[in-house]
């Protein structure tokens, strides 16, 4: 689920509405909600997210009041600076959100390795388009560097060792699976 609130717009309330019995629903059976929680505020092009701590924090104290308990809830949120004081204002677990693909995974690699660091609480990261796309480099070699972050504690500059030691070899592993 997403909560994307906007204090200036009523429609955010139906959405903190509809996620919260949504939360008192899978809480009935044990499962876990995964909600992407930010703030964001209406500009001429769209809406803007808000990736302040400030801003997450009023946010993050939304989201973990939703629904009959907060059990069962794992925060998606974007790194920001001051993450450790996002982390630290909930008891929730939380995965941090990669965010838009900027064509060099360094940037998010600072990231993760910055907000792991953060507090027991934040326990991973969910990695789209900064694999995906991640510009010239083998998108298997940065997801390995990601997993080598948050899985194994490697430095960032450890990760990137591990890009440049793999960076284009085993390209068919998926073709040799698939056979």
């Amino acid at each position: 689920m997403s909560t994307s609130l906007d204090p200036t717009d009523s429609r955010s309330l139906d959405t903190i509405v509809a996620c919260s019995e949504a939360i008192t629903e899978l809480n009935k059976y044990s499962i876990p909600a995964f909600m992407e929680a930010f703030s964001v505020e209406r500009t001429e092009t769209g809406y803007k997210t808000l990736k302040t701590a400030d801003e997450l924090i009023k946010t993050v104290n939304v989201a973990t009041a939703l629904g009959d308990s907060s059990k069962g809830i794992w925060l998606k949120i974007p790194y920001c600076e001051g993450f450790d004081r996002v982390a630290k204002a909930t008891s929730c677990p939380i995965l941090m959100l990669g965010g838009e693909s900027l064509g060099d995974p360094t940037g998010i690699l600072n990231e993760f390795s910055k907000g792991m660091a953060a507090a027991q609480n934040v326990r991973g990261a969910l990695v789209g388009r900064n694999v995906l796309f991640p510009g010239p480099e083998d998108p298997s070699a940065v997801a390995g560097a990601v997993s080598r972050i948050v899985h194994q504690n490697h430095s960032v500059d450890r990760a990137l060792q591990h890009i440049a030691a793999v960076r284009g070899k085993d390209m068919d592993k998926l073709t040799r699976v698939l056979k």
